[in-house]
C-alpha cells in the first residue's frame, strides 16, 4: 500500500519586524557621542561581561531629549507598521513610549536573557553596530514542539539526539541586525545579545511601548484610554 508524503503545518510563529530607518550618518554619530557621555558620567560598577544599560543608570527616558526627537518619530512609524502588519487597525489604537534607554556593549560584553513584562511592545535600534559586534537572540522558555522536557537543548544536540536543529526544534534563534536597523517584537519575548567581538562599542537604543484603545466603548479587553484613568 502506497503512502502519501506528509507535510508540516508550522503554526504560531513569532513575528519580529525589522527595518532600516535611514538616519543620516552624521546624526547617528552625534547621538552616539551623547550616549557615550552618559556612560562616562555613570559611576556605577557593573559585572564582568555586563553591558552598560541606561535604564538602570538614570537615563531611561531618552524620548524626552530634544536631540532624539527625529529618531523617535521614525521609530513610531516603524512600530505602527509592525502592528498594521499583524492585521490590526492602528487608527483605533494609541501608542505610548513608556521608557527608552541606550545600551553600550564594549568588547566581550553582552546582555543576558530577559523579557520586559511591564509593557506590550519593545524595540532595539542599532545606532552603532560593528560587523562582528554581536547580534540578538530570541528565545522561548518552552518550545511548542518539545514533546519531552529538555529535548531541544544544546546538551541533546551535542549527544546527537537532536540531529537537525532548526526553527522546529531550537528554543533560541539568532538574528544578525545591521547598523541603522530597528527590530520590533512583543515585550514578553525572551531575548539576549551575543558578546561584542570587536574593540568598537555596539550602541543600541531600546524602548518599551504600551498600546491602549482610543475608545474602549464595547471592549472588554485591551487597555482603555489613559485620559480616562484616575490616580489615587
Amino acid at each position: 500500500m502506497g503512502e502519501e508524503q506528509g507535510e508540516f503545518l508550522d503554526l504560531f510563529a513569532l513575528s519580529v519586524f525589522r527595518q532600516r530607518l535611514a538616519v543620516a550618518d552624521q546624526q547617528r554619530r552625534q547621538l552616539a557621542e551623547l550616549i557615550l557621555d552618559l556612560e562616562k558620567n555613570d559611576k556605577r560598577s557593573r559585572g564582568e561581561e555586563e553591558a552598560w544599560l541606561g535604564d538602570v543608570s538614570g537615563s531611561e527616558f531618552l524620548f524626552s531629549h530634544e536631540a532624539f526627537a527625529d529618531l523617535f518619530a521614525a521609530i513610531g512609524v516603524s512600530v505602527r507598521s509592525y502592528v498594521a502588519g499583524l492585521g490590526l487597525d492602528t487608527e483605533q489604537l494609541a501608542f505610548w513610549f513608556q521608557r527608552s534607554w541606550a545600551t553600550i556593549s564594549h568588547e566581550g560584553e553582552r546582555i543576558f536573557e530577559h523579557a520586559h513584562l511591564q509593557s506590550h511592545l519593545s524595540f532595539a535600534y542599532y545606532l552603532q553596530k560593528p560587523t562582528e559586534g554581536g547580534g540578538i537572540y530570541f528565545s522561548v522558555a518552552t518550545h511548542p514542539n518539545e514533546f519531552a522536557a529538555g529535548l531541544f537543548t544544546l546538551a541533546k544536540e551535542s549527544l546527537g539526539i537532536l540531529k537537525t536543529p532548526g526553527p522546529r526544534t531550537l528554543n533560541r534563534i539568532y538574528v544578525e541586525p545591521v547598523e541603522d536597523e530597528i527590530l520590533v517584537f512583543p515585550s514578553r519575548t525572551l531575548h539576549s545579545t551575543a558578546p561584542n567581538l570587536t574593540d568598537q562599542p555596539r550602541i543600541s537604543i531600546s524602548g518599551d511601548i504600551v498600546v491602549t484603545l482610543k475608545d474602549s466603548a464595547g471592549h472588554e479587553t485591551l487597555m482603555p484610554p489613559v485620559q480616562r484613568w484616575m490616580a489615587f
